[in-house]
C-alpha cells in the first residue's frame, strides 16, 4: 500500500497547475497542493525491521586500550601531514579505522557488518601493499574512500570529505517558463514557445521546477539535481532548439560577524535566521523564537547554512513551536548505539559544547557502563493543522539537526520550503571524529541510525527538495512573493 501512495505521490509532484498565478486565492490553491504532497509524504515512510541492525553485542568491550583511544583524538589538529608511508603503518592505520566502525559506528550492521567490512579492509591493504617503496598518504585515504563507498552516509567522512556523491542543483535563472493547457512556454514577443524536449527527453516536468520571479510570482525555471557537473540544457521549442547554461548556486557566508542566529522585521514580517546549533547562547535565542514563528500570520526561517549541530535546540524549539511535531524530528525509527569507547571519542571532541552532567555522564559510561541500543519508533506520521504561513529557506549546506527540523515541519500544513536539496544528513551523525595516529587522516562517523522517508523524498545523497526552488537570493524572492500575493 505504501509503494502504491509514494507512486501517486511522486505523480502529483509532475502535475502541477498552470502559472503564471496573480492573485492571492491562486497563491493559496497553490499551497494546497503542496501541502496535498506533503501529506502524502507522511506516508511514504519504509517497513524497517530495525532488530537487523542493532544486534546485541559484548556488553563490557571497549575493543581498545587506553593509550589507542587518547592516540587517535587530536581530530583535525594536523596540517600537511608526511606524505610518505610504510606498509606497517598503513597497516596499523586500517586496523583503527575498522575498529572503531566495528566498535563505534551506529550502521555498522545496517551497512553489512563484519563480513563486509572485513572484507573492504582487505581491499585497502591490497591496494597498499601494491603501492610497494611508492605508499603515501593520499593512496591510503583514496583507497579507504573508494572500498567504503557502499557506506551511503552523509556524515561518515575520510580526510574531511563525504564518501558518497553528492547531489547539487544546477539550474538557469534567467528564463522564465509559464504553462497552460497546451504546456510549457515562454513568451516572445507576445507570442508563446512551447517546449516539446529537454535534453532529448519528452518528460519535461522533470526539468521545470516551481520558482519565483524577480517580481515575486510564482513560474517555473529550469533546473536539475545531478552528482555530475552539468552545464548546459539543450531545451527544443516548436520552432527553435536553444541551449539554456546552468549553474550551481553561489557559497554565502550567512553568518553575521560571527553570529549564527538573529531576528528582525522586513514589511512586518519576523524573519528569524538561525546558522547553526552547536552554540548555546545562540541556540537558545532561536528556541526563544518558537513563539515569534507560532503566532505569526506569516513568517520566515532561515536556515541556509545551518550544518546542524546539538539537536536539544530543534526538539526545545519544536516543543513550543507544535509539540506534536517534536517525536518526527527523529525519523520513523532511531536506534541510538551506546559504545564505551564512542562515548571516550564523544567527550575528547564535543567537550565544549557539553554541560558538565553531559560530560560527567560520557566518561563514566566510558569507565564503568556497558554497551547497547536505545531504539525509538514512532507512531504513523500525523498532519498538523495551521493556519498561518512559514516559509523556510533551505541550500544545500543545512544538514544533519538542520534537516531534523525540516524533516519535523513537513508535517505541518503551510510550511513552504524554499531554496536548493538540503545537504542528506539525517542516517547517523558526526559525533565520533578521529585522527589516524601514523598518516593524520581525519575519519568522522556516529552513534545514530535513523530511517526518515522514503528514497523518493529524501536519500543522502539528495537531501530534501524544497517546494519552490530558487537558486539566488531565496530571501529575496521570498520576501517579494510575500510582498506580490499581498500576504
Amino acid at each position: 500500500m505504501i509503494k502504491v501512495l509514494c507512486a501517486v505521490m511522486s505523480l502529483l509532484m509532475l502535475v502541477l497547475p498552470v502559472y503564471g498565478y496573480n492573485g492571492q486565492d491562486d497563491f493559496y490553491s497553490e499551497v494546497k497542493v503542496i501541502n496535498e504532497q506533503h501529506a502524502l509524504e507522511t506516508m511514504c515512510v519504509p517497513g524497517v525491521d530495525i532488530k537487523a541492525y542493532t544486534p546485541d553485542m559484548k556488553a563490557f568491550e571497549v575493543g581498545f586500550t587506553a593509550e589507542e583511544l587518547e592516540g587517535i583524538t587530536e581530530y583535525s589538529k594536523f596540517k600537511g601531514s608526511a606524505s610518505r608511508l610504510t606498509y606497517e603503518e598503513a597497516e596499523g592505520d586500517a586496523d583503527i579505522i575498522f575498529r572503531v566502525l566495528k566498535n563505534c559506528y551506529g550502521a555498522y550492521f545496517y551497512f553489512g557488518g563484519d563480513k563486509t567490512f572485513e572484507r573492504a579492509k582487505e581491499d585497502v591493504l591490497s591496494d597498499c601493499k601494491a603501492a610497494g617503496e611508492k605508499l603515501s598518504v593520499s593512496i591510503l585515504r583514496e583507497s579507504l574512500k573508494r572500498n567504503l563507498s557502499f557506506v551511503k552516509d552523509g556524515h561518515f567522512r575520510i580526510g574531511n570529505e563525504p564518501v558518497l556523491e553528492k547531489a547539487v542543483y544546477y539550474s538557469n535563472e534567467e528564463t522564465v517558463f509559464l504553462k497552460d493547457k497546451k504546456g510549457y512556454y515562454v513568451e516572445e514577443g507576445g507570442k508563446r514557445s512551447y517546449v516539446s524536449m529537454v535534453d532529448g527527453s519528452h518528460e519535461i516536468e522533470k526539468y521545470m521546477k516551481r520558482s519565483i520571479n524577480d517580481k515575486g510570482m510564482l513560474v517555473y525555471k529550469i533546473g536539475m539535481l545531478s552528482a555530475d557537473v552539468i552545464g548546459v540544457a539543450e531545451v527544443v521549442f516548436d520552432n527553435r532548439t536553444e541551449k539554456f547554461v546552468l549553474v550551481p548556486p553561489k557559497f554565502e557566508n550567512h553568518t553575521d560577524n560571527g553570529t549564527y542566529y538573529s531576528d528582525y522585521e522586513v514589511n512586518g514580517i519576523p524573519v528569524i535566521s538561525v546558522r547553526s546549533f552547536m552554540y548555546e547562547q545562540d541556540g537558545r535565542r532561536f528556541v526563544r523564537s518558537a513563539d515569534t514563528v507560532k503566532n505569526s500570520k506569516v513568517s520566515v526561517l532561515d536556515m541556509r547554512g545551518n550544518c546542524g549541530g546539538m539537536s536539544k535546540y530543534v526538539i526545545d524549539w519544536l516543543d513550543i513551536y507544535d509539540p506534536v511535531l517534536s517525536k518526527y524530528a527523529t525519523g520513523n525509527v532511531y536506534a541510538y548505539r551506546i559504545s564505551r569507547a564512542a562515548d571516550y571519542l564523544k567527550y575528547k571532541n564535543l567537550g565544549q559544547y557539553l554541560s558538565d552532567q553531559e560530560s560527567e555522564q560520557l566518561l563514566n559510561n566510558y569507565s564503568s557502563g556497558s554497551n547497547g541500543w536505545e531504539i525509538k519508533e514512532a507512531s504513523a506520521f500525523v498532519r498538523s493543522k495551521n493556519s498561518n504561513l512559514l516559509f523556510v529557506l533551505v541550500d544545500n549546506y543545512t544538514f544533519s539537526a538542520g534537516e531534523w527540523l525540516i524533516a519535523a515541519l513537513r508535517n505541518k500544513d503551510n510550511v513552504i520550503f524554499v531554496g536548493t536539496n538540503s545537504g542528506g544528513g539525517l542516517m547517523s551523525d558526526s559525533s565520533v571524529k578521529i585522527v589516524l595516529p601514523n598518516s593524520r587522516i581525519n575519519i568522522e562517523c556516529g552513534s545514530g541510525l535513523g530511517f526518515y522517508y522514503d528514497e523518493a523524498v529524501f536519500t543522502e545523497e539528495t537531501g530534501f527538495s524544497p517546494d519552490i526552488w530558487v537558486n539566488d537570493d531565496a530571501m529575496m524572492h521570498t520576501l517579494n512573493m510575500i510582498s506580490y500575493y499581498g500576504l
